[in-house]
């Protein structure tokens, strides 16, 4: 008996033991930020900061942190510390100026490589090379030969609502996503408002952005242990929306490759075979020159200079980038588009004030009209500004760095996140944040504003590699569905659109809005 208590308290005792022990290694670097004058929310063990997700949404979180704690503050994934930064010439120093710096997104591994080799987590010079090999997709000579095809997929769609009294448009504005990226990067047709394939392709594509448990499992588990997130199997990718992705895939670049030279693809994943295949081709890849002051808002994209890319594309490579870029170009241009419409629903004048810029050419929705219609252009940059897909965006150091004349320096390895929603919806640079006004981004008005205020899409070398055909497409599907219809609001309208937690983009509830035919 008294071998047994003594066994069981010195059990106890070990258990006690290695849990003080485990406590004071989870809480080891907690005291990295204010030890270095840097406030910032409060840790807990094992999550860090990252307790505040089952709270609120990930935008109220970042708007509640800047409020409290200002344009730069530390917090903690796990046990790592992590630099928030939303002070618009810090952020200009560390994109574009110091850019050499600050190439990498992350350093994230999980071990998939599927999700490792996807161009946004690529590193350094291998990112380098994809995108040389990618960005030949987005010259405006190709974009306006896709242009058509673009219109095609609209009809489509139009000719889905030309039936409807009210629409759920987060689910419409999908299914023309996913017909255009299809369509225009993979050469394959699906019928999104029929066939079986497209409720398959859209619920994988939805599974691929949704939050849930086992995307911040492994969020939080690869920084505490490479080793552990491994022994768990748990994978950031949802294992069936994976599976059906890459093999969809598989099956097109087999089809591709055993047609040969009997027909000729012009599409990004003709780039990438031929990439792999090591006889990747621009010539056809001019600019076309259009009156497009895009770039006054957005930023610069790439010169569109190209050299012929050194090293190898594995399948692996081709599978993961391709992976990405279904999903990525479904969801994020759907939600936009979304968006949009709903903005103009709520806001009739507004609608009215494009439906007359539009109608002023006269139906013509080609790549050059849409690039003259500075009202449209200003609908979808506001869209983009109260409603950005992303909260943030990441960059990580290359070295050592000062941050300007802050005093602040911080170590090779770091995590610095640029906090979008704090800039977008900060009073300081945009009046009335809570209010969709695209009068800000009209020409006579653009010089009010803030410069490096303004990042939907990142900003500098390492922006959205798809911005331009995102926005060609965004603003052809508007240009033409306000011709043919009117957008109201009903019964079923959610004022204002209520954003979820736990999702890492932006996700309300449905955007239900009404339709009616113009006469």
């Amino acid at each position: 008996m008294i071998f047994s208590a003594l066994f069981g308290l010195n059990s106890l005792a070990i258990i006690i033991t290695l849990l003080i022990g485990l406590y004071f290694y989870l809480i080891r670097n907690y005291k990295y930020w204010s030890s270095r004058g840097i406030d910032g929310p409060k840790p807990i063990p094992g999550l860090g900061t990252f307790w505040q997700i089952f709270s609120r949404t990930l935008g109220e979180i970042n708007m509640d942190n800047y409020k409290k704690f200002g344009k730069i503050y530390g917090i903690f994934i796990a046990d790592r510390p992590v630099l928030v930064v939303s002070d618009p010439e810090i952020i200009k120093d560390m994109n574009i100026r110091d850019f050499h710096l600050f190439v990498d997104r992350n350093d994230f591994e999980t071990g998939d490589p599927i999700n490792d080799r996807s161009m946004f987590n690529l590193k350094s010079d291998e990112w380098k090379k994809m995108r040389s090999i990618i960005s030949p997709t987005f010259s405006s000579g190709k974009m306006r030969s896709m242009h058509p095809i673009i219109i095609d997929c609209i009809k489509r769609l139009d000719k889905h609502l030309s039936d409807k009294k009210e629409v759920e448009m987060k689910k419409t504005m999908g299914n023309l996503t996913m017909d255009v990226i299809a369509t225009c990067a993979f050469g394959t047709q699906i019928d999104t408002y029929n066939d079986q394939k497209r409720s398959e392709f859209i619920l994988n594509a939805q599974k691929v952005f949704r939050g849930s448990w086992r995307v911040w499992a492994v969020f939080v588990l690869m920084q505490i242990s490479r080793k552990l997130l491994e022994w768990t199997g748990l994978k950031f990718l949802d294992p069936t929306a994976q599976k059906f992705f890459v093999n969809a895939i598989k099956s097109i670049v087999t089809q591709r490759k055993s047609e040969g030279n009997t027909k000729k693809h012009r599409d990004y994943l003709q780039l990438m075979i031929n990439a792999q295949n090591k006889t990747l081709d621009t010539n056809d890849d001019h600019e076309v020159v259009v009156d497009d002051k895009s770039d006054e808002i957005y930023g610069a994209t790439d010169s569109l200079k190209y050299n012929k890319p050194k090293g190898d594309v594995s399948d692996t490579d081709l599978l993961a980038t391709s992976l990405i870029f279904f999903v990525a170009g479904y969801e994020t241009t759907a939600t936009t588009l979304a968006n949009v419409v709903y903005s103009l629903a709520i806001n009739p004048d507004c609608q009215q004030k494009l439906y007359e810029e539009i109608r002023q050419f006269d139906g013509k929705y080609d790549y050059e009209s849409i690039a003259q219609m500075p009202y449209l252009e200003a609908c979808v940059a506001e869209t983009l500004r109260l409603y950005n897909p992303l909260t943030a965006v990441s960059r990580i150091a290359a070295e050592e760095y000062t941050i300007g004349n802050t005093g602040l320096t911080i170590p090779k390895g770091m995590i610095v996140n640029f906090d979008i929603e704090v800039l977008h919806h900060n009073p300081d640079y945009y009046p009335e944040p809570d209010r969709w006004n695209p009068e800000r981004f009209m020409p006579y008005n653009r010089d009010k504003l803030v410069p490096y205020t303004y990042m939907p899409f990142g900003l500098g070398p390492r922006n959205c590699v798809g911005m331009r055909f995102a926005l060609m497409e965004a603003k052809t599907a508007i240009a033409y569905l306000i011709m043919k219809y009117k957008f109201v609001k009903t019964a079923n309208t959610t004022i204002p659109l209520k954003p979820k937690k736990y999702e890492f983009l932006l996700t309300t509830g449905p955007i239900n809005v009404g339709i009616e035919k113009r006469n």
